[in-house]
């Protein structure tokens, strides 16, 4: 019987550079389209994929005014998008064209998407903190200690300025990765229907 062992190398962490945008995007489109959250958002399969990547699109291309997104490796096996301590994801204005682009693209499932956008805002904590919007890997390369090296710069930014840190955990085994890093969860929210989310709070450490 032959047994295969996975193997964790060292992952390079940095800040993605525009040139790399889109590869964040796609990465971050692979990890999560088959999360309960987008599942429930897109169900048909038909369309999820290219809904969830046009989504993880227009989040970095938002996002990339405040150089906080991260990429593993040379390939971006892995990515996060963070909000830095004490800045707003994006203006009202960026927001509303955020919203608009979604909404277009989502067709029918614009309700569902924007019930759920709706309890995360609702429930955003006011304090300021550095927030993990999204975490993902590619799910072939999952299991090798990618998602874990991916979030540590943020991590050890918020410990040496004694910042805590704030996430919405989408599935149990994001979950269980997160408590694994000092996060508490929180008990869940949703919106009518949705699978839960759990809100996660990591204080300095």
């Amino acid at each position: 019987m032959t047994t295969t062992i996975r193997t964790t190398a060292p992952t390079t962490v940095r800040r993605a550079g525009r040139s790399e945008h889109a590869a964040v995007a796609a990465t971050l489109a692979a990890a999560f389209v088959d999360d309960p959250i987008f599942a429930w958002i897109h169900p048909d399969p038909a369309d999820r994929a290219d809904r969830t990547l046009f989504f993880f699109e227009r989040a970095v291309e938002v996002l990339a005014q405040h150089d906080d997104i991260w990429a593993a490796g040379p390939d971006v096996a892995g990515a996060a998008l963070w909000v830095p301590h004490g800045s707003a994801p994006m203006s009202d204005e960026e927001g509303e064209a955020f919203g608009g682009a979604l909404a277009e693209r989502a067709g029918a499932d614009a309700e569902r998407l924007f019930a759920l956008m709706t309890v995360m805002e609702e429930h955003h904590p006011h304090e300021p903190h550095e927030y993990l919007w999204f975490l993902g890997v590619r799910p072939d390369e999952q299991g090798r200690g990618i998602g874990s090296a991916t979030m540590a710069p943020v991590l050890a930014r918020a410990d040496r300025a004694g910042h805590r840190a704030y996430l919405e955990a989408t599935s149990l085994r994001s979950k269980a990765l997160y408590e694994r890093h000092g996060f508490v969860a929180e008990a869940p929210i949703s919106a009518a229907g949705s699978p839960p989310l759990w809100p996660m709070w990591r204080d300095p450490q």
